[in-house]
């Protein structure tokens, strides 16, 4: 045992002269300087925003946005399904960031029943999960706990159009809460 621990520990110089090396450094001369001592907001708070998301901050048919702290995050709704007794749906679909990722909402009316033109109709009962394939986990999701509202600002019953709002608290998978807002959707349930 002794002697295996010392050949790891000879071993351990020539492993780091292995991995060690000269790096050639670069410079940049003769273009703009950056203000290295601007200190009014610190590089991670810059907002996020997928390429694919750009203009979407809006009611577009079949799609899903929300905001998350300094990011925006947007995606398609590929499905839609409504409860047999019509007081209840689900909807969800891929990320335009990646379709590793997506979101997931089921919303519970109680007592109303989506069989005629609705407006701003409000609800808690609402379970929202914005996964990640990747890594099979979620990124943010409701609980039982925490403040979370689902806005149907409409519902028209000819085209089984609902289009409206969430926002609320959520939290990541490192089991910190965060604030979800501006969420948006338009969607035909049918």
């Amino acid at each position: 045992m002794k002697k295996r621990f010392l050949y790891i520990l000879s071993g351990f110089p020539l492993m780091l002269l292995l991995f060690a090396g000269c790096a050639k450094e670069y410079s940049y001369e003769g273009g703009p300087v950056a203000n290295l001592t601007d200190t009014t907001k610190p590089a991670f708070a810059k907002p996020w925003i997928c390429p694919g998301c750009i203009g979407k901050d809006t009611y577009i048919e079949s799609r899903w946005s929300f905001h998350n702290d300094s990011s925006f995050n947007c995606g398609i709704i590929d499905t839609a399904i409504v409860s047999p007794e019509r007081t209840g749906f689900t909807f969800f679909g891929p990320s335009s960031c990646s379709l590793d990722s997506g979101m997931v909402i089921t919303v519970y009316l109680e007592s109303i029943v989506l069989n005629r033109d609705l407006y701003n109709i409000t609800t808690n009962k609402v379970a929202f999960y914005y996964y990640d394939n990747v890594g099979q986990t979620f990124t943010l999701i409701t609980r039982q706990d925490t403040p979370f509202s689902f806005t149907i600002e409409s519902y028209i019953h000819q085209t089984r159009i609902a289009t409206g709002t969430f926002s609320g608290f959520v939290f990541r998978a490192n089991g910190m809460i965060t604030n979800l807002s501006s969420g948006k959707f338009k969607v035909k349930l049918i």
